[in-house]
């Protein structure tokens, strides 16, 4: 078949949103589909295959008179063009998070999905005034909306009228192909790692709080740009933590292998790209996927979104006083402590990972 997927963000980036939509066109084409990423001319000057570890390759178009993320005019400007460069009427069907272009489309009549990956409400007026008066999302054309919860599946059909059979849920998952191995032994001091954004609400006080009284332990910290870092380690200097800036895709699973703990420490406010917003009702990591295809032992809080994925002393530890940090410390001792539940618990999160290899990963 031949698919186009059309989206609004930066790629290759830090973004998870350009990591997801680069591995749904790998998936797309390594099943024999005609794929075409649609994408504005801007983020890093890299290789976008090497930087996502892309082994079966698709067509890439750069919309050349769009150099940043496209916003006000630009945003309805980008959905136009982006339409017409896709060749739509040649494609069966297309893909894509861009209300705006999902509008258009319903109005070509042209047969599409719509990923859902946020609340409505960081939507600008127009589109929101679109959803609630033209009732587009629930389009005979629109084959399917996908969301990554069942939390963000509820919010679109009870306060924004969307028939619960258009919704899809479809959680995120893992190209990572890793074989579980068992500690035979626990190791003196665990590598406890964090991979992400630096912000205040994904917990970097906790990390770097517990390095200081944790001495059992090393705290491992992949995140931030170059002058991030730099202002990390002039502030931090306990020896048992260390910062590095963000790690490209290609290069996880390779870091991933020396660390025994992977942590989230979320607070009850997740903010995004930008320090901005609120996604702690409707949150699907993809890393914590990525943790769980790699076999690590995950200690994140316990917010009620994560527990459609992760469950308490089963597939991970959920933290229930997680703004408290003698919570995360007495969990990390306990299971340092328990070789057997460590290892239960890690293969636990290895089978519920590798459950998820859909094309939505």
């Amino acid at each position: 078949m031949r698919i186009s997927i059309i989206s609004n963000s930066a790629s290759p980036s830090k973004n998870a949103s350009s990591l997801q939509t680069a591995k749904l066109c790998e998936s797309l084409s390594e099943i024999g589909h005609d794929v075409t990423l649609i994408l504005p001319s801007t983020g890093y000057k890299k290789n976008l295959y090497n930087f996502y570890n892309i082994k079966s390759k698709f067509k890439i178009i750069r919309l050349k008179f769009f150099k940043k993320f496209p916003v006000g005019i630009n945003y309805y400007l980008f959905s136009l063009w982006a339409i017409y460069s896709s060749n739509y009427r040649n494609q069966d069907f297309i893909i894509t998070r861009n209300f705006f272009v999902s509008f258009i489309l319903c109005i070509l009549k042209k047969k599409h999905i719509v990923e859902i990956h946020d609340d409505l409400k960081i939507e600008g007026r127009i589109v929101r005034f679109l959803v609630f008066f033209t009732k587009f999302l629930n389009s005979n054309n629109i084959l399917k909306l996908i969301t990554t919860t069942s939390t963000l599946k509820k919010i679109y059909s009870t306060e924004y009228g969307i028939l619960k059979n258009k919704i899809q849920v479809l959680h995120n998952a893992s190209s990572l192909n890793v074989k579980f191995k068992y500690y035979k032994n626990m190791k003196k001091k665990l590598n406890v790692g964090y991979f992400g954004s630096i912000y205040k609400s994904r917990g970097l006080n906790i990390i770097t709080k517990l390095s200081e009284i944790d001495k059992y332990n090393n705290y491992y910290v992949y995140g931030g740009e170059k002058n991030d870092v730099i202002e990390l380690k002039k502030k931090y200097r306990n020896s048992n933590i260390f910062f590095s800036e963000y790690i490209p895709y290609f290069k996880i699973e390779k870091k991933l292998n020396k660390i025994d703990i992977c942590i989230l420490p979320y607070t009850k406010k997740i903010t995004v790209s930008g320090n901005v917003g609120d996604i702690s009702n409707y949150t699907s990591p993809l890393k914590i996927f990525d943790y769980m295809k790699t076999g690590k032992l995950i200690i994140c809080s316990n917010l009620k979104v994560i527990r459609e994925v992760l469950e308490n002393n089963k597939n991970s530890i959920l933290v229930n006083d997680f703004d408290k940090l003698n919570s995360w410390l007495t969990n990390i001792n306990l299971i340092r402590l328990n070789k057997n539940k460590f290892n239960r618990i890690r293969r636990n999160a290895y089978i519920f990972g590798n459950k998820y290899n859909n094309i939505w990963s």
